[in-house]
């Protein structure tokens, strides 16, 4: 078995201080699984672990950071997404449509890589936009807005995806996870039991419904 990366073991940090057990799934013939079934109530959680390394780009934005050429936060959806692309598979195989599953995203290529929840949005529902249209005076004003384009979550599509999760690390001792709910998943992940390892979870019910759709997922109470 290769060493655990940073987010893996960080993952395993939480669930030990979350007194919730986490297995990690061992490879069958040489097919990929996902990394761990971990076991909060009610039902068996898929996991997939994945996180942002650094890129030439961020090695040289490391050496600008709090400078005058310092950049500002980054919102990396496209990078997320490219995260969610690859794990896919993985928790798919081993959910077999049975159990929820989540893939959770770590950033470790520099704070100006901020995963928040417009980033996480735009990775799972696409571009947000603004549509316009002429009217009958011949004026053009915005005629609806929502997620447009480079969408990977429908009603369609990524549905063995019940939950995507970004870990964070703000100190040794403060470990968080932030959950995002996919309101199209075949096998929905159950807040309330969610909670005993996450620190917020949100859902956004109607993200490709027409008219004028906030881009922001509403946060669940549990």
């Amino acid at each position: 078995m290769s060493p655990l990366t940073i987010s893996e073991q960080l993952f395993e940090q939480l669930c030990a201080r979350s007194k919730i057990e986490c297995a990690r799934i061992p490879e069958q013939h040489g097919v990929r699984t996902a990394d761990y079934r971990v076991n909060v109530p009610q039902v068996p959680l898929i996991v997939e672990i994945k996180q942002l390394d650094p890129t030439d780009e961020d090695k040289r934005l490391e050496a600008v950071w709090g400078t005058r050429e310092s950049p500002g936060a980054i919102a990396p959806s496209d990078r997320v997404q490219a995260q969610l692309d690859a794990g896919y598979p993985q928790i798919k195989r081993s959910a077999e449509g049975q159990w929820p599953a989540m893939i959770v995203v770590y950033n470790n290529s520099g704070p100006w890589n901020w995963i928040d929840s417009f980033t996480v949005a735009k990775a799972m529902f696409g571009s947000f936009g603004i549509v316009l249209g002429l009217q009958p005076d011949q004026t053009i004003s915005a005629v609806g807005q929502g997620y447009l384009g480079q969408r990977r979550v429908t009603k369609s599509t990524y549905r063995a995806l019940s939950v995507v999760g970004v870990l964070k690390c703000a100190s040794a001792d403060r470990l968080t996870l932030d959950c995002y709910h996919n309101p199209f998943a075949t096998v929905q992940a159950d807040p309330q039991s969610l909670s005993k390892l996450a620190h917020t979870q949100y859902i956004h019910p109607n993200p490709h419904d027409r008219g004028f759709i906030p881009w922001e997922p509403t946060r669940i109470q549990t």
